[in-house]
């Protein structure tokens, strides 16, 4: 075989190169490569309920931002904070991420939520359909303290 037929290798600097073009940095990749590894086991780190309301957003230096879309939900996430730190040395490596940043706003996220309950459902049938929501978590302290607060309802 001629020597055209083979496969021509990239220089890394070309690579480099062509990274900067598109206004990337080595670091940027892997911090956008990390989030994308977190967000796509979100639903697995820390359950379904609490999945459809946040995501990673970033990751500044050793810190993980997370997006929430209410206060609750962001205080609920906190108490996961060391699941979250375990997850992430699992799927990232150790030292990856040290520290959990918790904003409110809008999700950016475009992939397809599972839906949640409706709003136009009260009384027994609306609080029936928290709690099938609340049987699917993964998390047994996450399922407890979500029934515990459908109880008050």
């Amino acid at each position: 075989m001629k020597e055209e037929s083979k496969i021509q290798r990239i220089d890394p600097q070309e690579f480099k190169n062509i990274l900067q073009n598109l206004g990337l940095t080595e670091e940027s990749l892997s911090e956008k490569i990390a989030v994308q590894t977190l967000a796509k086991r979100w639903v697995d780190i820390i359950g379904p309920v609490y999945a459809n309301h946040s995501e990673p957003f970033a990751l500044n230096g050793d810190t993980l931002v997370i997006l929430t879309v209410h206060s609750a939900y962001k205080q609920e996430i906190l108490f996961m904070r060391k699941r979250i730190l375990s997850y992430s040395a699992r799927y990232l490596g150790r030292d990856v991420v040290k520290k959990i940043e918790i904003r409110i706003g809008n999700l950016v996220s475009k992939r397809q939520k599972s839906p949640s309950y409706t709003a136009d459902k009260t009384g027994l049938e609306g609080k029936q359909n928290l709690v099938s929501l609340a049987e699917k978590e993964t998390d047994p302290i996450a399922k407890k303290r979500l029934l515990e607060l459908i109880e008050y309802l």
